[in-house]
């Protein structure tokens, strides 16, 4: 890509960035990391296929974009905190094609016929382990939501929420990407102008804030993605609105 072009999409908001530019300046970012482009290339195209008929939620005056957008853009938010495993990054790229997509996943993408949504998982969890790794699967298993029996309330599938990124987090991997995450759904409802909606989405995160901020001091983080950008994420964590969003607006 030529110089003057990657300046002008490096200086881009990531909101200001479709799927098309997203997907370059990864592409880009990964190049200048020394990791494997085709690996990327390959694991975008699989997230962008099982997410093909997916769209994101509307915010504000925003249009309404292909939900492929938000995991490209977790990715290369990464990659500008300055994160640079290969996994961690692969697994964000990926981080919803089993919760979302399971089923399509296996049948599609593993080969393997099942409408079992359980069984499903697991044959995605095998086929990422095979072709991208142990560590890939396992930190897309971290990000994916556990299954849960149907009819609870709002609340009770918040503490369920909670109970499962506390114990995924103690991977620093999985933590980082959850971060991002975190950021993009979380740190984003400032766009949203449907009271009812950011009140819901801020009354679920909101908790993780205390738990993300104790988890930044911790020394695996820091081992893996270094002080500047430990320094970046507490920033935005002291700078989020959740508790005022959860409050009734």
């Amino acid at each position: 890509m030529p110089n003057s072009v990657t300046a002008a999409i490096a200086a881009l908001p990531l909101k200001e960035m479709e799927a098309s530019l997203l997907r370059s300046a990864i592409l880009d970012g990964v190049t200048t990391l020394g990791l494997s482009e085709a690996d990327f290339r390959e694991a975008i195209d699989i997230a962008s296929y099982l997410h093909r008929d997916q769209v994101r939620q509307q915010r504000g005056d925003m249009p309404v974009v292909h939900y492929i957008e938000h995991p490209l853009r977790n990715t290369l938010r990464a990659i500008r905190y300055g994160v640079t495993d290969a996994g961690t990054l692969l697994s964000i790229v990926l981080h919803d094609t089993v919760e979302d997509s399971a089923v399509d996943f296996s049948q599609t993408i593993a080969g393997i016929p099942t409408t079992d949504e359980s069984e499903a998982r697991e044959n995605a969890y095998t086929f990422l382990a095979t072709r991208f790794g142990d560590v890939v699967a396992h930190i897309v298993r971290g990000l994916s939501n556990p299954l849960h029996p149907g009819g609870l309330s709002r609340s009770e599938k918040n503490e369920l929420y909670l109970s499962h990124v506390r114990e995924a987090i103690a991977s620093p991997q999985v933590f980082v990407a959850k971060f991002v995450d975190f950021a993009d759904n979380a740190l984003s409802l400032h766009h949203s102008m449907n009271d009812d909606f950011v009140k819901r989405q801020a009354t679920k995160y909101e908790p993780l804030v205390a738990l993300f901020a104790e988890r930044l001091r911790d020394d695996d983080v820091f081992a893996l993605v270094g002080a500047p950008t430990v320094a970046q994420m507490m920033a935005q964590l002291d700078e989020n609105r959740l508790e005022e969003f959860a409050a009734d607006r």
